[in-house]
């Protein structure tokens, strides 16, 4: 295609100074139509002129006998618009059977000739579209195919993701629309008011609205209506129409002023805001004349109100600093940040300023930025003070002042950026000598090295730490001593107990260590990361959950961590469901102010996974989304990859699988240190082969759940129940006719699950067991396991059991004993919200000549034990407070209970609780 000359391009009316821009797309319909697929992303702010330049294409690219398909963003259909698109009353879509759909649907059009598709807005673009896309380009690369994107800048949406990585993977060139030039400006004004056209009334207009044509429009619409001409005396009149000039006329405003209005103006300037009292500082003269002085700035509109004292607009700002010399204004800003500071301003207005600074080399200043910091705790610090902790690197400081910056810096990078933390913590250590400030230093770097590449690195480093630490300290430590000694030992296992590289090298050191009582913040810390590595090591459930209990026993007065997290954790899995979702309450109470969302993110996905093994599907899935939009809220340094592991947990019991699989996919995609966190790691591989069993691939499935044994079995990690794999392989093999290897897979599991010891244990060790017998030995382990299974919370576990047991009793011969328990499963499964479970039970009954046309279930049933428990002495009017007593049981527990049973039984209060709710022998006193 022959490139147009620009002076065609200029035709339109539509399009102004992007005759560049215009030809660059061109060339590249040029190349397509040669026989080379292309991809064009032109982005930029809004109003720069995106749409424009493709609608100007468009037109260029039908006159050169393109077939030109035009869709933008926010009329997007949700799902892709090629031939045989699903109704939305089928069966959950296959992504992948839409993408070959589309594609077949693109070549059948370019047999035809070159076919152009234009997407507009297509960040806000429905993924699935855009996948189409992605998929069909990689498949045409020698087709006549041409794909204009347009992209907002500053919104995100569903489509922003999915164009990055076409970037990314450079299957698309980037064509960024950058400021309007002059000379494009002119033409506008030309064509909106007549020429001739004065360049400065030209030039004005662009620097007023920033070269953005459809600001430019707005501007030129109101000078049309307000008969400005584009020459001097238009430019004089366009003073008056657009308040944007106003900061022209600053300068030539305080030239005539008395000198106080200018000294006031001067120190607004670089204030932004300020009372009188600061201005009056800053400027050098009394509070009363700086507010005379201001009063004259209003009416000219240089000041105007705010909550905080008078404001300066930026760009006023700007121009009366612009004719300072640099030395002088440095000099303000210094001044500015010592009054702002000495007069206790929040942390970052002091910044603001410091920002400016050449050289940040006080301690006060320093102290400032550590309280910027500790402002924002759980979040990045704003670029502005890492700029200055940056910048305070290249003064002259001391040994300890750079050590101390290094500090600082690792804190502010610690959430998004942890190789920099490391970096900085490292040279902070290098640069300390004495052993106990290396050893808080240590436990800093220990913590900022879990789930990266250092994480083995920094276990070593801490191990040495606390080499020195013992051998300075001596055989009688003080109590301050040891708390420190304390600290570093836990940090030291935090680091490591999530670590599929380092939990081992961790594990050699906890062996030799003493049990700590727990008396101390410090050696509770210790407790909750011993329970978690006794846990890790298979030892009896009793054991692990004592040492958890002993951790979590005070309710610290610091937010709470992964110090509450893993002890809640352990918990869980020793079957004390109830302890575990008060301690990760404990994590999630207080709000965003009290607990970082690196808390809380995990904290409510390992809510979702246990209430969904509790068998409260639709609670695991609300939990779990909250992790995620939390997660998304709170930027993108964190993958969440436990709330998107708990999401498609609880996605394939609900029935949807497709979606839970999107949601996998999305975990590896974003999360490249997945491998390495040994609990995420070894439960995504769990559900995913979950997954591929629903997908019908279980050669798959074996081979990631095997994949998952071996990996466990590497880290050391001897507790069967961490990611229970070997029960969907089991019963896999069994369904393939491969007894002989499942049989293997149990034997190796059944020590571990008879060492660990709890009913949910014991009782899938059964259920796997009776999965590899024959006859009666088969009917009575399964009867077996629903027994024991029934003591503990599992009830998810225990219809699937049950329901093995029914099945196997009709074999039997048995219908009557089938059709009671497949009457329970059906009740279990639907009040679990596990209707694939109830579904199948249902047709088995009626196979064992039972009849249930409709299940009429009974709320209450939807309540686990405790929660009735509560929920009943809440009915008849006891306190919180003596309902925990009564039960042995926090307050947070009891509120948390009641909170579940409202929602479960959609009311609003205790008054509104139903009866029926006691069990046998609950006293109205809970005696």
């Amino acid at each position: 295609m022959a490139v147009i000359p620009e002076t065609r391009h200029e035709s339109s009316r539509t399009l102004a100074g992007r005759s560049a821009e215009l030809n660059s797309v061109l060339r590249r319909a040029g190349r397509a139509r040669a026989g080379a697929a292309q991809a064009v992303l032109v982005r930029g702010p809004a109003g720069i002129g995106r749409s424009s330049l493709l609608a100007a294409a468009a037109v260029h690219l039908r006159a050169d006998g393109f077939t030109v398909r035009t869709l933008t963003g926010s009329t997007a259909p949700a799902r892709t618009a090629g031939p045989g698109a699903a109704d939305p009353a089928a069966a959950p879509p296959d992504p992948y059977a839409d993408r070959r759909r589309f594609h077949g649907h693109l070549v059948r059009r370019l047999a035809a000739g070159p076919l152009a598709i234009v997407v507009d807005d297509a960040q806000w673009c429905d993924e699935a579209i855009l996948r189409c896309l992605d998929f069909t380009l990689r498949r045409v690369t020698a087709q006549p195919l041409l794909v204009l994107f347009a992209q907002r800048t500053e919104s995100d949406g569903p489509g922003t993701a999915v164009l990055a990585e076409l970037l990314a993977q450079d299957r698309c060139t980037l064509l960024e629309l950058g400021p309007m030039s002059e000379s494009g400006t002119g033409r506008m004004v030309d064509r909106a008011l007549g020429g001739p056209v004065d360049p400065l009334f030209a030039r004005r207009c662009a620097e007023i609205c920033g070269g953005n044509p459809q600001l430019l429009g707005r501007l030129l619409a109101g000078l049309r209506t307000a008969g400005i001409r584009p020459d001097r005396s238009g430019l004089r009149r366009l003073r008056t129409v657009y308040g944007g000039i106003l900061a022209s006329l600053i300068p030539d405003f305080l030239a005539v002023q008395p000198g106080p209005v200018r000294q006031v103006a001067t120190a607004l300037a670089v204030l932004g805001r300020a009372d009188p009292d600061l201005l009056g500082a800053l400027a050098g003269i009394p509070a009363r004349r700086a507010e005379t002085a201001l009063a004259v700035l209003r009416r000219f509109e240089a000041a105007t109100p705010g909550a905080r004292g008078a404001v300066m607009r930026d760009p006023l700002r700007r121009a009366v600093l612009a004719g300072l010399p640099a030395g002088a204004v440095r000099e303000l800003r210094a001044r500015a940040a010592r009054l702002l500071n000495d007069a206790g301003r929040p942390a970052a207005d002091v910044v603001a300023q410091l920002l400016f600074l050449d050289r940040i080399d006080e301690p006060w200043m320093l102290a400032v930025l550590r309280d910027a910091i500790a402002a924002s705790p759980g979040r990045a610090a704003g670029p502005d003070v890492v700029g200055c902790l940056r910048r305070a690197l290249t003064a002259r400081l001391t040994a300890a002042e750079r050590k101390d910056v290094h500090r600082e810096l690792a804190k502010a990078c610690a959430p998004t950026a942890p190789a920099a933390a490391l970096w900085h913590l490292h040279k902070a250590l290098a640069a300390t000598g004495d052993a106990r400030e290396k050893a808080a230093i240590a436990m800093d770097y220990g913590l900022s090295a879990v789930g990266t590449r250092q994480a083995t690195d920094a276990v070593r480093t801490l191990g040495r730490v606390l080499d020195d630490l013992d051998a300075g300290l001596g055989a009688d430590p003080g109590p301050a001593d040891r708390e420190l000694r304390t600290t570093i030992a836990s940090a030291l296992l935090v680091t490591a107990v999530n670590d599929t590289s380092a939990v081992s090298v961790a594990r050699e050191r906890a062996l030799t260590w003493t049990l700590p009582r727990g008396d101390s913040p410090a050696e509770r810390q210790l407790l909750a990361a011993m329970s978690v590595m006794t846990c890790l090591e298979g030892r009896p459930a009793g054991e692990a959950a004592a040492l958890a209990r002993k951790a979590l026993r005070v309710e610290e007065a610091a937010p709470a961590g992964w110090w509450v997290l893993g002890p809640s954790t352990v918990l869980s899995q020793a079957d004390a469901v109830d302890e575990a979702l008060a301690g990760l309450e404990r994590s999630c109470s207080g709000g965003p102010a009290r607990q970082a969302a690196r808390v809380r993110v995990p904290a409510l996905a390992g809510r979702s996974l246990i209430l969904h093994n509790a068998g409260d599907i639709t609670g695991a899935l609300r939990q779990a989304r909250a992790a995620l939009a939390l997660a998304e809220r709170s930027g993108p340094g964190d993958p969440a990859p436990l709330a998107h592991i708990a999401l498609g947990s609880a996605l394939l019991s609900a029935g949807r699988t497709a979606e839970a699989g999107l949601v996998l996919d999305r975990l590896v995609r974003t999360d490249a240190a997945l491998e390495r966190r040994l609990y995420e790691w070894h439960h995504y591989l769990y559900v995913r082969g979950r997954a591929l069993r629903e997908h019908g691939d279980l050669e798959g499935a074996l081979a990631v759940w095997r994949r998952c044994g071996r990996s466990l079995a590497e880290a050391g990690v001897a507790n069967p129940l961490l990611a229970p794999w070997w029960l969907p392989a089991t019963t896999t093999l069994a369904r393939l006719g491969r007894t002989a290897e499942a049989a293997e897979i149990v034997e190796q599991a059944r020590p571990g699950l008879q060492r660990w010891g709890t009913p949910r244990a014991l009782g899938l060790g059964l259920l796997a067991t009776a999965c590899v017998a024959d006859g009666r030995a088969r009917l009575r382990l399964l009867g077996d396991s629903v027994d024991a299974l029934a003591s503990s919370p599992a009830r998810l576990e225990l219809a699937k059991a049950e329901f093995q047991l029914g099945h196997e009793l009709l074999r039997h011969g048995d219908a009557d004993g089938a059709r009671r328990h497949l009457r329970r499963v059906i009740e279990r499964a639907t009040h679990c919200g596990y209707h694939q479970l109830a579904a199948i039970a249902r047709r088995l009954l009626v196979t064992a000549g039972g009849r249930m046309p409709q299940l009429a279930a009974n709320p209450l049933d939807s309540l686990t034990g405790s929660e009735r428990r509560v929920a009943a002495l809440a009915r008849d009017g006891v306190s919180n407070k003596k309902i925990a007593e009564t039960l042995f049981i926090t307050t947070r527990t009891v509120e948390m209970h009641l909170t579940n049973v409202y929602r479960k039984l959609d009311v609003r209060g205790r008054s509104e609780l139903p009866g029926g709710l006691r069990p046998s022998g609950l006293l109205a006193t809970g005696r």
